[in-house]
């Protein structure tokens, strides 16, 4: 939901949802807490968007990708614990997520959500502070930039680490913040 004027707003969300409304994203701040009061949402993120606006990144020949498959499911409920074990499972089978090897070792993975932002991002510790996050992340926003889409994201505005890594590899990062809540 956007809007910028805060009783318009709320007007369209009384007319488009209720109570009943389990998962909302709200991309202007105050009108995304004044729906957390009014919706009785329990939980809540608030995040910084980020786009790659610019050419198509070349990958690096270090790291070799593949897209994972229902095989890796175990191996992906394990390590990457933000979302749901059945969003997992939605994203394995639409095949958007991708896996990082280095000299044949799996180092990570990185995907996009079923709203098609990027993110899922997670490098085994051993593999940390070695530039692979960066590499599994050029390598996505390659793949979505060839299948005709400009790359974005959602960054929870505490986390330093991956809004300095977005600014390394060139997203443009929003000034405001966005909400996303759920019950």
């Amino acid at each position: 939901m956007a809007c910028e004027d805060m009783n318009t707003g709320i007007s369209l969300l009384d007319r488009y949802i209720g109570q009943d409304c389990d998962l909302l994203m709200v991309s202007d701040y105050a009108l995304g807490k004044a729906a957390f009061e009014r919706y009785g949402f329990s939980e809540k993120i608030e995040c910084y968007q980020v786009a790659f606006y610019g050419e198509k990144p070349s990958v690096g020949a270090g790291l070799a990708v593949r897209t994972a498959n229902e095989y890796d499911l175990a191996m992906l409920k394990e390590n990457y614990l933000s979302i749901s074990p059945e969003e997992l499972e939605a994203v394995v089978g639409r095949k958007t997520i991708l896996l990082g090897y280095y000299q044949e070792n799996l180092i990570g993975f990185i995907g996009e959500h079923l709203e098609g932002s990027m993110g899922i991002l997670y490098v085994f510790p051993e593999y940390r502070h070695r530039g692979f996050g960066t590499a599994l992340q050029t390598h996505l926003i390659a793949k979505t930039m060839e299948e005709g889409y400009i790359p974005f994201g959602q960054v929870e505005k505490d986390n330093r680490d991956s809004l300095k890594l977005q600014k390394k590899i060139g997203m443009t990062q929003s000034d405001n913040l966005i909400v996303w809540m759920w019950k």
